[in-house]
């Protein structure tokens, strides 16, 4: 009666141990999933700010196509500028850049923005 008794506890406890290491496979891939996603979008908000911050007359200069590694892969981001156009009062001259970042290793999930970038006024209204 022991010997069954054994038996039963092993396989129960053998049952236990396999939907355990199922679960934890499951987590980690989920969390190499979220941390690809991160990465992604860590890679895209760099170049948002990267275009935020450079002067505007050099936008067509220094965006240019160019990729990085990070973690396991490589990111390609590719800049799409349109010409200067007008602000809906005239005032103001703009640019349209759209942002693509796309991931080596899945092509399909790219991440995308268009980003209006616009000409700081030559005078400032509060101090005429």
């Amino acid at each position: 009666m022991s010997l069954i008794e054994v038996i039963v506890a092993c396989s129960l406890l053998a049952l236990t141990f396999t939907s355990l290491t199922a679960l934890s496979v499951k987590l980690a891939a989920r969390n190499r999933s979220n941390a690809y996603i991160e990465q992604r979008t860590a890679t895209f908000f760099e170049q948002v700010n990267r275009v935020e911050s450079m002067p505007y007359d050099s936008l067509s200069k220094y965006l240019t196509k160019d990729s990085v590694k990070v973690g396991q892969g490589y990111y390609t981001w590719i800049y799409t500028i349109d010409a200067e156009s007008l602000s809906t009062s005239g005032r103001q001259r703009y640019r349209k850049i759209t942002l693509v970042v796309r991931p080596s290793l899945d092509t399909m999930a790219k991440q995308m923005q268009t980003i209006r970038r616009f000409k700081a006024p030559f005078t400032n209204p509060l101090f005429k």
